[in-house]
């Protein structure tokens, strides 16, 4: 079993994360309820000037035409947040417009004081054509009931939504409706203006300075009017952006199957993430390491895409205004906290100020008359002594201001994100700070993969040779970076009741001592939402997740010893073994307990299911092992089942157990193949084949078994309409529908690791 390492060590502040798995904890758990110093603070300094641009004119704008969901025009994002300069000048109205070159936005230059740049996608409409169309996403974003299908859109709109996800909207000047009839209606109008978003970020334990969308443009915001929902359309692959540094702003059609896909199967996993809306072929040949490939833009989607990196740009630019506008539209427009109440501020203040003042002199009174020599501490104080005067000091009573709530809703949405994570097998491959979401998604997917063979230690990217974002250390470069974003906001959490008093922030701020205050108040405040809001919310998650993967029961049925006794040995057993990480599961399922009182009495069912799950040299060489120290953890497993009312029946724990754990699952031999057909067939296309392609619509195929993992969430014989093109027809098994991409990994397709220029 692996040796646990401190939540503490995650946190410092250029090393390599600690491992954080369940497989890794002890029998004892203990230590998880030691506190944690989330980050070291640092000097912060002098505030930052900041030009603020606002709406684009409609002249500036791009028709959104059907089938696409009506725009929010102008879009939140870009009315409340500071824009580039250079890019405002050709958006604003009247003569104060200053027409500014495509060429001249685009290029990559560093943008200060602004949290993004207006600019348009290349147009690579020429001959672009899509290769497949997420209806079930198009219906939660609020498309239209009856343009959902392919099959529902005449020639034009297919043409016009090619036009638009490839770039080409601007010369779709004919689509552009009456305004009056908008503005009678109350709507707002088919327009929309695009922008790259600008932020900074930690790679690999290190500031990298102005990161930002260096080829991912957001085309527009959306709201679904039936529930509500906001939805930012962003078109990865687009072209050249400020942010582009040294890039082409170029997607290869490789990179884009992988997101396309993966984005859908997290999500029906459970896990939140960004959502993929479209993929689209280009004309375009990329350039990379492998030499030319075809090009693509991905159309994803998500609520919204400020990332960890947003804030940290301004932080480390000393741009205190900036840092807190975008803090506040945050705090108002993602998450929608309460202001807080001058009122209950000031009632605060009042109560537990002048008590912590009273208790602080008291203390200082007490040690001027006390034993001198006794209230300096040596080399001899005990932990006793220290514990002692610890408890002398005053109770600090903290105010948690917005800002405060703000992260603590953000480190709880990102323990669910990396529980989901270890449940479900899947390693990133790349959590750098611009890739970690407010929102607590799963984004920017590039060399992931899900576990084949249980191994805690897999490094899915092969450009991280130290292991910093190997799958065990995924928690704990969680909270490495929610430390670097609580770094971000010491201040303002760290000002407690009295963060609206600006006069008295400022002066806070320009006094090193005075500032030495405000970041010990927020490293207590960030302190208790780590260990509330990540890290016990983390571990809950967790074992209420792992519990119903193997059969043990939802929250209600969740017992303490879970987690030691029976799924932590269970990964062991499967790490040391060689056991496949999703096989795992679905055999586990076929375990019958009510014929036997114990393991003793299953012993041929247990060589069965060992046989089947270790890999034939493991079995060969030490399956009898394998057997004995299975029954270590099947055997407090089977008593617990058995002894569930709600457990033991056979067929209901084994329909329970299937309806979660996949059958189909991405993994990357997976991923590969169909990059592989898909690759071939587009180039056909382009080559102007005509004979009959089997793979034309093996996208929309792949994309349906990502939605529908288990095999369990449709009916026996029932026809599902993936796409519009082909109908895939289940056997008995329910399982003929994932063809080829089921069963055991072959022999090829073991270990694969991408780059991070996948």
């Amino acid at each position: 079993m692996h040796t646990f390492q401190s939540f503490a060590r995650a946190t410092s502040r250029h090393s390599v994360s600690s491992s954080f798995h369940p497989s890794s904890l002890p029998r004892s758990t203990s230590i998880l309820k030691s506190p944690f110093n989330p980050f070291k603070y640092s000097p912060r300094p002098t505030m930052a000037s900041c030009p603020f641009s606002t709406t684009p004119p409609s002249s500036a704008a791009t028709p959104i035409p059907f089938p696409l969901p009506r725009p929010r025009f102008p879009a939140k994002f870009t009315s409340s947040l500071p824009c580039d300069e250079l890019s405002s000048l050709g958006h604003e109205d009247g003569e104060d417009a200053v027409p500014v070159p495509d060429t001249l936005l685009s290029s990559p230059r560093m943008v200060r004081n602004a949290v993004y740049s207006f600019v348009n996608p290349e147009d690579q409409s020429k001959n672009a054509f899509l290769l497949s169309w997420n209806k079930d996403l198009a219906t939660e974003i609020g498309v239209e009931s009856s343009k959902i299908c392919k099959s529902s859109w005449n020639e034009e709109e297919y043409q016009h939504l090619v036009k638009v996800l490839s770039g080409g909207g601007r010369s779709l000047k004919t689509v552009l409706e009456d305004e009056k009839k908008h503005k009678d209606a109350g709507e707002s109008p088919r327009l929309a203006q695009p922008w790259a978003h600008c932020y900074g970020g930690h790679q690999f334990g290190y500031y990298a300075g102005q990161l930002g969308d260096g080829r991912a443009i957001s085309l527009y915001e959306t709201i679904n009017p039936s529930t509500g929902g906001s939805w930012e359309l962003q078109l990865k692959g687009a072209g050249k952006t400020p942010y582009s540094r040294f890039a082409d702003g170029y997607a290869v059609l490789r990179s884009s199957i992988r997101e396309y896909l993966c984005a859908e199967a997290v999500h029906a996993l459970g896990v939140a993430s960004s959502r993929s809306l479209a993929i689209l072929s280009t004309e375009t040949m990329v350039v990379r390491e492998e030499g030319g490939e075809p090009g693509s833009i991905v159309c994803r989607v998500a609520p919204s895409w400020i990332r960890f990196g947003s804030f940290e740009i301004f932080f480390y630019r000393k741009d205190r205004k900036n840092l807190r506008q975008l803090a506040e539209y945050v705090v108002d427009e993602v998450f929608h906290i309460e202001k807080d109440d001058p009122k209950d501020m000031t009632l605060f203040s009042e109560k537990y100020r002048k008590e912590e003042k009273e208790a602080e002199a008291k203390l200082t009174e007490a040690k001027a008359y006390g034993d001198e020599a006794n209230s300096v501490p040596t080399d001899n104080t005990t932990n006793d002594s220290k514990d002692k005067e610890d408890d002398n000091k005053p109770d600090r009573p903290m105010y948690h201001n917005r800002f405060a709530k703000m992260f603590a809703e953000v480190a709880r949405r990102t323990a669910l994100m990396v529980s989901g994570w270890q449940a479900i097998g899947f390693c990133h491959g790349v959590m750098n700070t611009d890739n970690m979401s407010i929102l607590g998604l799963t984004i920017d997917y590039g060399p992931y993969a899900f576990l084949d063979k249980y191994d805690p230690t897999w490094i899915c990217n092969h450009s991280d040779t130290e292991g910093r974002y190997s799958f065990q250390q995924q928690p704990g470069i969680c909270l490495w970076n929610l430390g670097r974003l609580a770094l971000t906001l010491e201040n303002l959490i760290g000002a407690q009741e009295q963060v609206d008093d600006l006069n008295w922030l400022s002066q806070q701020e320009s006094d090193p001592t005075l500032e030495k205050k405000l970041k010990e108040n927020a490293t207590d405040i960030v302190v208790e939402i780590m260990n509330k809001s990540f890290r016990d919310v983390f571990l809950q998650d967790y074992r209420e997740r792992m519990n119903v993967k193997m059969g043990l029961g939802g929250a209600d049925e969740l017992q303490v010893d879970d987690l030691t006794d029976i799924v932590v040995p269970a990964l062991a057993w499967m790490d040391d073994h060689e056991v496949d990480f999703h096989q795992f599961y679905r055999e586990l399922a076929e375990y019958k307990v009510q014929t036997a009182e114990s393991v003793a009495d299953n012993a041929d069912q247990i060589e069965t299911f060992v046989k089947k799950l270790v890999p034939t040299p493991v079995w060969q060489s030490r399956g009898d092992v394998a057997i004995e120290e299975c029954k270590g953890w099947l055997g407090p497993y089977h008593t617990r089942v058995l002894g569930s009312k709600q457990l033991h029946d056979d067929a209901t724990r084994k329909a329970q157990m299937n309806r979660v754990n996949p059958v189909f699952v991405l993994r990357n031999w997976v991923a590969q193949k169909v990059i592989e057909r898909v690759t071939e067939s587009v180039m056909k296309t382009r080559a102007g084949n005509q004979e009959p392609d089997a793979d034309k619509d093996l996208l929309d195929r792949v994309l349906w078994m990502c939605q529908h993992p288990c095999g369990e969430d449709v009916q026996e014989e029932a026809t599902p309409n993936v796409g519009d093109v082909c109908e895939v027809k289940r056997n008995n098994a329910g399982l003929e529908a994932y063809g080829d991409f089921v069963g055991p990994v072959p022999e090829w397709g073991q270990g694969i690791q991408c780059s991070c220029s996948s």
